[in-house]
C-alpha cells in the first residue's frame, strides 16, 4: 500500500514521492540486505523509539498511529 496513508495500494505514491511504498521499501531493505519483512519491522521498531524533541519537529504524540505528530 501507499504505506504512509493505509490505502491497500501498494504502488501508488498519490503523485507525491516523499510517499512509502512497496517500491521504496524494497530499495531500502536491498541496500541493507535484508527482506522487506525485516525492513518494515526496523521501521516501526525506530518508530516506537521516537521521543518528543520539538527540534526534530515533533509536538505532541499522535492518537491516529502511535507517533510523534510533526509541526505544521
Amino acid at each position: 500500500m501507499c504505506m504512509t496513508c493505509g490505502c491497500a495500494l501498494p504502488k501508488d505514491d498519490h503523485g507525491d514521492p516523499r510517499n512509502i511504498t512497496e517500491e521504496s521499501l524494497n530499495k531500502a531493505a536491498q541496500a541493507a540486505g535484508i527482506s522487506p519483512q525485516q525492513a518494515a519491522q526496523n521501521f516501526m521498531n525506530a518508530c516506537q523509539q521516537l521521543e518528543f524533541n520539538p527540534a526534530a519537529g515533533h509536538t505532541q504524540p499522535s492518537q491516529q498511529r502511535g507517533g510523534w505528530s510533526p509541526l505544521p
